[in-house]
């Protein structure tokens, strides 16, 4: 129970955007630590997966061995463990035990989260704390904050609603399409590229591995998430062609051409997990406007070295296998969610985004199934009666 609060009080609490509402300074370390206790929350409600655990452990000996070791004289040991946190709260969502009313619950509090975002998102711009659409520097294309403050995570958290949606209606719960619909809005009105590819692939997966529903169904999910991807598509079809065919890397060529100069200097041990973000001149975060690399394995090359780049990523694959085959069956839908994090690494800040992957978790949510009830389990317990047949008396002359 602790968890689940915890847990959806911080998804919560990043959609209010206390930052941008209260004009609070500290409000991004408020929020991690809210990710955190409820990282520490699922680990001690018992039983989570030590082999996750051991893996969590060797990659935090990694990044301090390596902290240790670099010859960076900008080093510094609380940059380091203030970043832990995003190593530590994946893993003690993969490593965690989880209920059916985990996933419920979550997957119905993410499903109305885009919904609440586009209130707040409005509300904020009535009064006056802040626009709910910026516009994108390098194509001048307007895109959709709703109440958070890049459309980066708009789009994650619409890619996150679309598809706790999916999975409700796939149970049966059909009043949540319309939250579908809405998210799938909130997404391609944020201008994800990514972010829909990667949500398009996953929740389409997740429809056609789900078992108990008929393929006559499935089908015309199928079609009818395509009928309606296409006209959404086709509202937004001017800002999606010039995103598309003018914003190429949005200038982050510039940042990447600069990071790689970085790692080639410390090409063994990087600089320090967390640092990267503090050693972008000034010139560049004008050009790119952030100070973040949008690009993990480039950010963890500058940070650990390009051998403990290909290590970090070993060490996180092998724990999210671990947890997609923990049922015994694997969880091809959770595998699929990683491989998308991946691709979403590859052109944003998904690490230390807490909207991108919490698209893993609730994939591997999906392997619980509602309980069978004690009437019901009773009644199948119960010795199946089979009938004697018959036999005719025989007759006085035989």
């Amino acid at each position: 129970m602790a968890f689940r609060a915890i847990f959806v009080f911080s998804l919560v609490l990043l959609v209010f955007n206390i930052g941008a509402a209260l004009h609070l300074a500290g409000s991004n370390a408020i929020e991690k630590s809210f990710f955190i206790l409820a990282a520490f929350a699922i680990l001690f409600r018992g039983r989570p997966d030590r082999t996750i655990l051991a893996l969590l452990f060797a990659e935090l000996f990694l990044v301090i061995i390596l902290g240790a070791s670099t010859p960076y004289n900008g080093f510094s040991w609380s940059v380091l463990f203030l970043s832990l946190n995003q190593i530590i709260v994946l893993f003690a969502l993969l490593a965690g035990k989880t209920s059916y009313r985990d996933q419920q619950l979550i997957w119905k509090v993410t499903a109305f989260l885009p919904l609440v975002c586009v209130v707040l998102g409005l509300a904020y711009q009535a009064v006056g704390i802040k626009p709910m659409i910026a516009t994108e520097f390098a194509t001048g294309v307007p895109r959709y904050l709703g109440s958070l403050s890049a459309a980066a995570f708009t789009s994650a958290l619409g890619m996150c609603g679309v598809f706790a949606g999916v999975q409700l209606v796939l149970g049966g719960q059909k009043k949540y399409a319309a939250l579908v619909l809405i998210s799938l809005l909130v997404l391609v009105a944020a201008g994800g590229r990514a972010t829909l590819a990667v949500c398009v692939v996953v929740t389409g997966a997740s429809v056609l591995v789900q078992r108990g529903v008929t393929i006559t169904t499935k089908i015309s999910l199928v079609v009818m998430g395509l009928v309606g991807g296409l006209a959404i598509v086709a509202v937004f079809w001017d800002n999606f062609a010039t995103r598309f065919l003018q914003s190429g890397d949005s200038g982050r060529g510039i940042m990447w051409d600069y990071l790689r100069t970085v790692i080639d200097q410390y090409p063994y041990t990087g600089i320090g997990f967390g640092h990267q973000f503090y050693i972008t001149p000034h010139e560049i975060e004008i050009i790119v406007g952030s100070t973040s690399a949008h690009n993990d394995f480039i950010r963890l090359s500058v940070e650990l070295g390009s051998t403990g780049m290909i290590i970090f990523y070993v060490l996180l694959t092998l724990a999210v296998l671990k947890a997609s085959f923990r049922g015994g069956r694997p969880n091809v839908v959770a595998i699929l969610a990683y491989s998308g994090f991946l691709f979403l690494s590859n052109s944003d800040n998904a690490l230390a985004s807490p909207l991108e992957f919490p698209l893993i978790f609730l994939a591997l949510l999906a392997g619980h199934k509602k309980p069978v009830s004690r009437r019901v389990r009773q009644r199948q317990e119960l010795p199946v009666m089979h009938q004697v047949p018959h036999q005719a008396s025989a007759s006085p002359g035989e």
